[in-house]
């Protein structure tokens, strides 16, 4: 049934265009690419919310398929589609009604008026010459490794539907992102991102055996019970984690080991709620301060990111010269707090996503506060 009502609503979208031809001008402003791109995500979110409460049904898959969907039709082309948004809004409307004619249930009128509003924009921007141009931009501007993030990404996905799999999907997610920075490094400065990922692994596995045996650095804990693979027991995520998520961080800290201290331990908070949860640490420290971690294990992380990323600038000191790869700890910064919120880790969601965040995009927004400064200055002067 859906799949019939999927096919009814694309020739719903191109006859509507075939009969409306509603005009290329009136392309509008570029805000509404990232505009659109958040609502879709956010219809997204709500179904992914939907399905992991269990009564979600078939309007959560179409809330999660669709919004995605959508989202990246409006990053794509959502000033674009401004020209087209009356047509548009009459396609939905129609589709929708359709969808509850067809199905007789208003679940399949939510599916059919998403599925027409998406089939709408796919053609619409499929015969827009600056979109068929976007597209050959990006396909002249891809590369390897950015694919490699974004299936990371992909993988991230079906998590919250399928909590069993977390183990395996984590670990392909993992070994994505580190293929991600393997072929990024390697563009930088070529075979030499091989030995920086060797030497962060072992430095991480390192600390991690003797943390685990010991206390020392971390705290009280063990691996015991951790999910497979491992590596001397040691979950293998966690040292591919040291190498790669330390390398994004220190791209975004542009180089600066100090700053790239405090962004692992703002991810750290994240992971102290959600891997113990997910078996594979237990914290058994006397002095807990955070979901069972003290102090020290937050001073540890910042001082074993921060040598990782002293690292990686005595080495390769042009890595942090281009900031592409902080795209990897950006999207961390996003999908770990809404993966923490669909477990129920709220406090942890809270807390870790505001600090990712705001060190993620601190120097961006550093650069407006003085922009905006400059700006005020040079009106003040003027006026005078």
């Amino acid at each position: 049934m859906e799949l019939f009502i999927t096919l009814l609503t694309l020739g719903l979208a191109w006859g509507a265009l075939v009969l409306l031809r509603p005009e290329g001008a009136g392309v509008g402003p570029t805000w509404l690419r990232g505009l659109g791109g958040l609502l879709g995500l956010g219809l997204a979110l709500l179904g992914a919310v939907l399905l992991v409460l269990g009564g979600g049904g078939l309007l959560g898959v179409a809330l999660a398929v669709w919004g995605s969907v959508l989202a990246a039709l409006a990053v794509w082309g959502g000033d674009l589609l401004w020209a087209a948004r009356r047509p548009l809004l009459g396609v939905a409307l129609l589709g929708g009604g359709l969808g509850w004619l067809v199905g007789r249930e208003a679940v399949m009128g939510v599916w059919a008026a998403l599925a027409a509003s998406a089939m709408f924009q796919v053609v619409w921007l499929l015969r827009q010459p600056e979109a068929l141009a976007r597209l050959g931009w990006l396909c002249l501007h891809l590369k390897a490794w950015m694919v490699l993030l974004a299936l990371a990404v992909l993988v991230r996905v079906p998590v919250p539907l399928l909590p069993e799999a977390f183990p395996l999907l984590g670990t392909v997610q993992m070994v994505l992102i580190s293929l991600a920075a393997l072929l990024w490094g390697w563009g930088r400065i070529g075979v030499r991102i091989v030995l920086l990922a060797g030497l962060a692994f072992a430095l991480g596995l390192g600390v991690e055996l003797l943390g685990s045996k010991t206390g020392i650095p971390f705290g009280l804990y063990t691996y015991q019970g951790a999910p497979p693979p491992t590596v001397g027991g040691v979950p293998l995520i966690v040292p591919l984690g040291w190498f790669a998520l330390v390398l994004s961080a220190h791209v975004l800290a542009g180089g600066r080991p100090w700053f790239t201290g405090l962004l692992v331990v703002a991810w750290d908070l994240g992971l102290e709620a959600l891997m113990p949860a997910k078996g594979y640490w237990t914290w058994q420290d006397p002095h807990p301060l955070w979901y069972g971690a003290p102090m020290q294990n937050y001073l540890a992380w910042f001082a074993v990111g921060a040598v990782i990323s002293w690292m990686y600038g005595r080495l390769g000191p042009s890595l942090h010269q281009d900031g592409a790869f902080a795209w990897a700890y950006r999207l961390e910064a996003l999908f770990l707090p809404v993966g923490l919120a669909l477990f129920g880790l709220w406090p942890a969601a809270v807390v870790c996503g505001l600090a990712m965040n705001v060190l993620a995009w601190f120097d961006r927004i550093q650069r407006l506060g003085w922009s905006k400064q400059a700006g005020w200055a040079t009106n003040r002067e003027c006026d005078l």
